[in-house]
């Protein structure tokens, strides 16, 4: 077995990044392997304010509430007898992933990816893609497992009747 010891999950909330957690579990889980969950928020103005709240009040309540959501996943997990850490960045995605994995001495990043195509990719690119170029380590990429065709058609016919 490889020597795998530290796993970075980068947690943006979404079913993609919960996949991957559950890909990690099974990874860490007969290596006793440390789970490392970080979430990185993209850099915000400070100038300005929105509603009458300034922005650095607005970010400090972002980063709050990131680390309070990496703390619910992190009790969880060491309740089933996982080692945890947790860690709120700012910064690029992509950058902050790799930095962070550098540091930590990450031997694998399992992380979702959103499956993006055509002008949705072009607009927004992939973190992953991105992640997996400059990585200093393996990169897992996990994507949700595809709905049954019946599922989907049920969830389009409620959307347009909405």
């Amino acid at each position: 077995m490889l020597p795998i010891s530290n796993i970075l999950v980068p947690m943006d909330f979404s079913r993609h990044s919960e996949q991957a957690l559950e890909y990690a579990k099974e990874i860490a889980r007969p290596l006793k392997a440390t789970l490392h969950l970080l979430h990185v928020m993209e850099p915000l103005t400070t100038y300005g304010s929105w509603e009458g709240l300034p922005m650095t009040d607005l970010i400090g309540r972002a980063f709050e509430q990131a680390e309070e959501k990496l703390q619910n996943y992190a009790g969880k997990l060491m309740d089933e007898g996982f080692e945890v850490r947790i860690k709120v960045m700012e910064g690029h995605p992509d950058l902050a992933i790799n930095g962070y994995a550098e540091q930590y001495s990450v031997d694998i990043i399992c992380m979702g990816t959103h499956g993006r195509r055509g002008l949705e990719y072009l607009l927004f690119g992939s973190t992953t893609e991105k992640t997996l170029r400059t990585a200093p380590c393996s990169v897992l990429a996990v994507r949700l497992p595809k709905e049954p065709a019946e599922h989907s058609a049920k969830a389009a016919v409620a959307f347009a009747q909405n």
